[in-house]
């Protein structure tokens, strides 16, 4: 896969850079309709960017679809892209709700944020630049544009999930959240933020129906699962999931560091003895840019790690419990 890291395109230009520069002369103003919702400069800015990226790699026509908070630019069927669009705008407003009552330092988005929804796993590959095979192509929040990439996974794609139609809400959702939380305030862009934490917030939002509001925060079925499925697999530390960031890049570890991350920050978020010294853990690493002080940070507001590491365990047990005593019907496929 290539670095989606605004890699060099020429010498001193980013990718997102050239893309704005070159959007006039790409004609990108022309795929759009004059009667389209006004949108904002940066709004606009976004717009172009998008059409440029997918004329410069072949995409066809991309229609303008706007809500409240968001637009999409998409060629997939209306009736996913709309559904898609109301998926986001639900799961924003229950973010909101829900993490501003318990005194995260956030705030609405100060524009519409970006979607990006694409018919196959074909033209995520194309438009992203990977060249991965089309069965590991992955839906994705690219931090670098500030944009979420998306494709239906019925076509195909992201091998690993069974259960296709529930794949697209439960993805959707937990990439969504990634650009909610670089947009709200809750996790600063350029901060230096522990994987777990970061994935372990959108696990905790990514588990809702594909309709409606839904409150943050139920328990996640698809995590559930792995940890009743894994019991004999090494248990990986809270030391080492806020130390580093290795867990997630190994292949053999990953989902299940995913899965206790949930647990870790469910845990930090509803524990009320917790909750304080996870406010001020946020506030300590979004100020950071360097991965020096990460345990440091930990300890000094969290407390000692090997106690809040036994609590994670004690609570994975109580989850297993919990999901144990489901009808076998209700596991998730995931």
């Amino acid at each position: 896969m290539r670095e989606r890291d605004g890699g060099i395109v020429a010498a001193g230009i980013t990718r997102r850079d050239w893309l704005s520069a070159t959007a006039a002369s790409l004609g990108v103003a022309a795929s759009v309709r004059a009667d389209e919702p006004q949108l904002s400069s940066d709004e606009a800015q976004s717009r172009d960017d998008v059409l440029a990226r997918a004329k410069e790699v072949g995409i066809g026509r991309l229609k303008l679809r706007v809500t409240k908070r968001f637009f999409a630019l998409s060629d997939a069927p209306d009736v996913f892209t709309t559904q898609a669009l109301d998926i986001c705008e639900n799961l924003l407003t229950d973010y909101l709700e829900y993490f501003q009552t318990r005194k995260f330092a956030i705030h609405p988005p100060e524009r519409r944020l970006t979607l990006v929804i694409l018919s196959t796993p074909k033209e995520q590959l194309k438009f992203l630049g990977d060249d991965d095979p089309e069965g590991e192509a992955e839906p994705v929040f690219d931090p670098d544009a500030n944009r979420l990439v998306f494709f239906d996974l019925r076509a195909g794609g992201a091998r690993f999930r069974a259960n296709r139609e529930r794949g697209n809400t439960v993805t959707l959702c937990h990439e969504t959240s990634l650009l909610l939380f670089e947009n709200t305030g809750l996790l600063h862009p350029d901060a230096d933020v522990p994987d777990s934490i970061r994935d372990g917030f959108a696990d905790f939002l990514e588990n809702r129906p594909p309709t409606g509001r839904w409150a943050a925060g139920k328990p996640n079925a698809g995590k559930l699962a792995r940890l009743s499925g894994q019991r004999t697999v090494p248990w990986i530390s809270v030391e080492r999931l806020l130390g580093d960031d290795k867990a997630f890049e190994d292949a053999a570890t990953i989902r299940d560091a995913e899965a206790e991350s949930w647990v870790l920050v469910d845990l930090l978020i509803r524990s009320p003895a917790r909750l304080p010294g996870f406010l001020r853990y946020l506030e300590a690493i979004n100020a950071r840019r360097e991965p020096g002080h990460r345990l440091a940070d930990a300890r000094a507001h969290l407390g000692d790690l090997d106690t809040l590491d036994k609590e994670v365990q004690a609570m994975v047990g109580t989850w297993r419990t919990f999901y144990e005593k489901l009808l076998e019907t209700q596991k998730p496929s995931r």
